[in-house]
């Protein structure tokens, strides 16, 4: 463009918006990321290079001041790009011939149907489109090589654009979480932003996490452990101090995963995931996960292919503790099973431990719900119901319930079968602590 050349500052964490070969592009996260920034100065300078027609829409657009044509006008303005023609409707770019749609989804439905020709769809606060709305817009949106792009503050947990394109893997889908820590390492967070993020931090854990960390605003009353509880966990600094235990979710089935997770004392210190593992290999990488230190109380799920895994590690000479979240609870007169005493511990539990922060992590621990049996007794919601709300496989907290379900001392043993041939041993373990 000779001397109409102009330097642009654009963050590498939205590079991928000049990536023609994505069908869809998310970006989630807090307020002070730039996320709308970035999106309208991406489609601003693709708009320069070749002919496109963009539709830029939200759920509910009463008016074109609810749309992003102010924040489209402003960026153009403040650039000098004058090859831009700018109306109280539309804009226009006078030598490609891109053009700027602007139109809400829900009273407009039939009109966006309608539409042939779209490149490039922006929905802005995609937190608020409903299903239906996406069932209209997204086949709508078919010329080859066609493009949606989505920008939002997740409202509910199963807010349906999250659970469509975050919660599940698509094909072309690039999908990238970004708060304010984006511009603050960029050195481009605003001082203003910042004294407003410390107010409601201090103010709020749940308003901190929902306005600037992109969390949910609400969360279930029979959840089982709060929100605010494992922010708190997340903020916690505590010293290296204790035994190492290590926890061991299995997968069983297509998109689980096998997760590790390593605590020393009351401190999360590690973690790994993975996914598609033989039974072998997991034992191969949960040996390189715990240094081939078999002082290490590993313990394990045991039900299912988590069974092979406890054999191959007791083979291996390590010191495995066999857990099976069907079984009977310590206290049968308050939990019907294990794995809801396990989920009530943890959640007494967390108001002393520290965690990293992990979205994943956060929604697992967050989400899982309780109700009374028939005999008065607290029982988590089955994996199988958690599931059917639209979760993934709570893996990532299974893994952190084990790692912090203590065995009383002197209750464990692991002694060698006599034939030293066979490499296998047998273990006793007591019934599990209920002190942490």
């Amino acid at each position: 463009m000779g001397t109409n050349q102009v330097r642009i500052k654009f963050l590498e964490e939205y590079e991928e918006l000049f990536n023609e070969t994505w069908r869809n592009i998310v970006f989630y996260g807090g307020r002070g990321s730039g996320k709308s920034q970035h999106v309208a100065l991406a489609l601003i300078l693709r708009g320069r290079q070749k002919k496109l027609r963009i539709l830029c829409t939200r759920e509910l657009q009463n008016t074109i001041g609810d749309s992003v044509h102010k924040l489209l006008s402003d960026i153009i303005n403040n650039n000098g790009f004058t090859d831009y023609e700018i109306t109280d409707k539309t804009i226009r770019n006078k030598i490609t011939g891109t053009e700027f749609i602007f139109k809400g989804l829900r009273h407009n439905s039939t009109e966006i149907k309608s539409m042939e020709g779209i490149d490039i769809v922006w929905c802005e606060e995609s937190q608020s489109l409903s299903e239906s709305s996406l069932d209209v817009l997204v086949p709508t949106i078919r010329k080859p090589g066609s493009q949606l792009i989505f920008t939002f503050n997740r409202m509910n947990d199963l807010d349906p654009v999250y659970v469509r394109y975050v919660r599940t893997e698509r094909q072309r889908t690039y999908v990238a979480r970004v708060n304010y820590d984006v511009l603050d390492r960029a050195g481009l967070f605003p001082d203003e932003l910042r004294e407003e993020m410390e107010a409601d931090k201090a103010t709020s854990l749940s308003l901190y996490a929902h306005v600037w960390l992109g969390e949910p605003r609400s969360q279930a009353d029979n959840a089982i452990i709060s929100r605010d509880s494992v922010l708190m966990a997340m903020e916690r600094k505590l010293d290296d101090e204790g035994a190492l235990e290590v926890g061991v979710d299995v997968a069983r089935m297509g998109n689980d995963r096998t997760v590790f997770m390593m605590r020393r004392g009351h401190k999360k210190i590690g973690e790994q995931v993975h996914s598609k593992l033989r039974t072998d290999e997991v034992a191969d990488q949960l040996e390189v996960f715990v240094n081939f230190d078999k002082t290490i109380i590993i313990k394990i799920d045991d039900t299912g292919v988590g069974g092979g895994v406890t054999d191959q590690m007791i083979r291996r000479g390590y010191r495995v503790v066999p857990l099976n979240f069907n079984d009977a609870a310590n206290d049968p007169d308050r939990y019907p099973n294990m794995i809801s005493e396990g989920w009530f511990h943890l959640a007494q539990l967390m108001d002393q431990i520290q965690l990293d922060l992990d979205e994943d992590l956060l929604m697992e621990l967050t989400t899982r719900q309780w109700k009374m049996d028939t005999k008065g007794r607290r029982a988590v919601e089955g994996k199988g119901d958690y599931k059917k709300r639209g979760f993934r496989s709570p893996d990532k907290a299974d893994a952190l319930i084990m790692c912090f379900y203590n065995v009383m001392p002197g209750d464990f043993q692991y002694q060698r079968d006599d034939d030293t041939d066979s490499g296998f041993g047998t273990i006793t373990s007591g019934l599990l602590s209920n002190k942490f």
